[in-house]
């Protein structure tokens, strides 16, 4: 969408500071909210929950990455941090010994659980609940759309 005019930069730019805005206050509360009820981050969070979602034995490094949609390096700095803190374990992965397994300790556990029911409340009340279905419908469509621009055009990870 190329601005036309100056009423169509104006709208552009305001398009852009609101997503920016409502982006950055959502992470805030996230953060906020998950350090408060579970002592983690939200990047802690998008790796306790694929873990938690595969239960034992746990997931290998590169499907977490996958799961996360996140860079292999960066999955494995995150991991350094939470395996310090005590929330995995990482082995080496016995079918393929070069491969690396990830799994949830017991305080990982508990500590995803909380945060997954922190998240789901602030989900639903910050993001879901000022939106009738129609609108969180619409919201979802134009993250797919949106999303889908993004990697079509190569700019994912």
């Amino acid at each position: 969408m190329a601005p036309e005019d100056g009423r169509a930069q104006v709208d552009e730019d305001a398009t852009w500071r609101m997503y920016l805005g409502l982006s950055r206050e959502m992470f805030t509360a996230l953060e906020r909210g998950l350090g408060a009820d579970a002592g983690v981050s939200v990047a802690d969070l998008e790796l306790l929950e694929p873990l938690l979602a595969a239960g034992h034995p746990g997931l290998r490094a590169k499907d977490l990455a996958a799961a996360a949609e996140w860079q292999d390096s960066r999955v494995s700095h995150q991991l350094r941090r939470m395996e310090s803190r005590g929330l995995v374990t990482r082995s080496r992965d016995r079918q393929d010994g070069r491969g690396t397994v990830v799994c949830l300790t017991d305080a990982g556990e508990a500590a995803a659980r909380a945060a997954q029911q922190t998240r789901r409340v602030l989900v639903r009340d910050l993001l879901l609940s000022p939106l009738d279905e129609a609108q969180v419908a619409s919201l979802v469509e134009v993250s797919g759309l949106v999303r889908a621009r993004i990697a079509a055009t190569g700019h994912a990870r």
